[in-house]
């Protein structure tokens, strides 16, 4: 039985890009919001009534329904890669993850999206991509990692129509290491640091030693001594993140992190919240870093 249709359209386009969508790839995202009631309709709710959180997204699926926010020919802001591709070239799907929702009956209902939107729009499956694609985000969180007892290639072969034994009962996730317990406010400040630090396996001291002088170390609420040698964690940051490894932290390296973390790439850490700070603490809380 095909997936349950619905159109809730949203008429600003303030939380997209100008011109013409290229629809060239399908994009898949999870929600990650397993709140109770954190269904399709919520999130197309969301979307109508403005978006505070500054994003947009073209088909939101759960258990029992598929709704579309936005005509394919939109640009929505989902892919965090600015304006490559993802955002420019794809059209974007979110598989709800609330927990009084049936997961494995989400992820077949986008399987029957994306082939329904891969005919429309003479997709081919190997532009059927994940949001990690295009910004290094660990999204969708659930597929990647089989956590559900799905992974993503079950839901490629799903896709084109191959049947695929799911489990009854959902798979627990590996337990995490190095879990945090950090206020998400999005300020780097000392704790921010002892947390990267122990989940990057260096010494634990809240310091971030011997930095240059500029917009972002200064946007560092504490915990920073300045000077030119550079300092461990940030050595290992950048390692991490593919960016040059110096131990300087710097607009280069803040972007790197920007796209690793999936948050808008500027170079730049926000006062007196940063969104790139607010991912990062909340994946040091999930000793998912």
């Amino acid at each position: 039985m095909m997936v349950k249709i619905k159109k809730q359209l949203v008429s600003s386009r303030k939380n997209t890009y100008d011109g013409i969508n290229g629809r060239k790839y399908i994009t898949i995202h999870e929600t990650d919001n397993t709140n109770k009631g954190a269904n399709a309709q919520a999130h197309a709710n969301l979307q109508s009534r403005g978006n505070s959180r500054s994003a947009s997204w073209h088909w939101t699926v759960d258990d029992k329904e598929a709704i579309q926010s936005f005509p394919h020919t939109v640009r929505c802001w989902a892919a965090g890669d600015g304006k490559g591709d993802g955002n420019y070239n794809s059209i974007h799907i979110e598989i709800c993850v609330n927990s009084d929702g049936d997961f494995n009956k989400a992820v077949e209902n986008a399987a029957e999206l994306t082939r329904m939107i891969m005919e429309q729009e003479n997709i081919p499956l190997s532009n059927v991509v994940q949001h990690n694609h295009w910004s290094g985000k660990n999204c969708p969180r659930n597929l990647r990692s089989g956590s559900k007892g799905i992974t993503w290639n079950d839901f490629l072969n799903m896709v084109v129509g191959k049947k695929v034994d799911t489990p009854k009962k959902e798979v627990k996730p590996a337990q995490t290491k190095n879990k945090a317990n950090l206020v998400v406010d999005g300020k780097w400040g000392s704790e921010t640091t002892k947390a990267l630090q122990k989940a990057l396996g260096t010494v634990v001291d809240g310091v971030i030693s011997s930095q240059p002088r500029n917009h972002v170390t200064e946007a560092i609420y504490n915990g920073i001594t300045f000077g030119d040698k550079g300092s461990m964690v940030i050595r290992a940051l950048q390692k991490k993140i593919g960016a040059k490894v110096d131990g300087k932290l710097g607009p280069e390296t803040v972007r790197k992190l920007q796209k690793y973390l999936g948050t808008p790439v500027d170079g730049k850490i926000s006062r007196p919240e940063s969104l790139m700070v607010k991912e990062l603490q909340r994946r040091l809380n999930e000793g998912t870093f």
